[in-house]
């Protein structure tokens, strides 16, 4: 090989890497910024969803009072108590509609769950997100946690894996917190290492995503499952 061909191929080569560096930088600064976007519109939602609750309160007194049942026949209760309160572009509460997709829900290792939302009675924001609610209890006692409220910060559209674009939170009959993260009252350690919805890639199910990130004020860390 002749000297000119060995420059050419180690120009060639230091081009590679440098590619390759910027393109690893390029990846890092594009996380960076996902996160940061994921939290600030996580941080949104439960801020506007928990003023949307205690408006609600002021003029209709606790949710024990709205007629929730367990499972899926609150769609009315739904729409009257919460619904009616929030600036919805698409309401898919009482038909099937594109608020959420019709696949199910991945977990962190990118495989499918059980979990499939566009059966929910479920409603489109004007800020693009969507929520859906799914009645747990009659709520009649104080404290008890009367729905699970899943939010996906982008619609229906990709990745729809939860702890990614898929959060979840819980309505309680409290008047001073009626909304929080799911499930806020398990200690920190079974949020990030519980096998079943811990926020970490081996759980079945990664609901207590959304409680990690408000135990972290709101910031996914570096040690985020992302």
């Amino acid at each position: 090989m002749d000297e000119l061909t060995k420059r050419k191929l180690g120009a060639v080569g230091a081009i590679a890497v440098l590619i390759a560096a910027v393109l690893t930088i390029f990846f890092v600064f594009y996380q960076i910024k996902e996160k940061k976007n994921t939290s600030m519109r996580l941080r949104s939602f439960y801020s506007d969803m928990h003023q949307t609750l205690q408006y609600s309160m002021n003029l209709n007194g606790t949710p024990d009072t709205w007629g929730f049942k367990k499972g899926y026949k609150n769609a009315n209760t739904i729409i009257s108590y919460i619904v009616n309160y929030l600036r919805v572009t698409e309401n898919c509460v009482h038909v099937e509609g594109t608020c959420f997709s019709e696949n199910n829900y991945k977990n962190l290792l990118n495989k499918s769950t059980d979990v499939n939302l566009s059966k929910l009675p479920s409603v489109r924001l004007k800020n693009g997100m969507s929520i859906a609610f799914e009645a747990i209890s009659s709520c009649k006692n104080s404290e008890t946690v009367c729905a699970l409220v899943y939010v996906d910060i982008n619609g229906s559209d990709k990745p729809n894996m939860f702890g990614k674009d898929l959060f979840v939170f819980m309505l309680a009959n409290s008047k001073k917190t009626p909304f929080l993260p799911y499930n806020i009252r398990v200690n920190k350690n079974d949020l990030i290492f519980d096998k079943k919805y811990g926020c970490n890639k081996e759980a079945e199910l990664p609901m207590y995503c959304s409680a990690y990130i408000y135990d972290n004020n709101w910031l996914i860390t570096k040690d985020y499952p992302w």
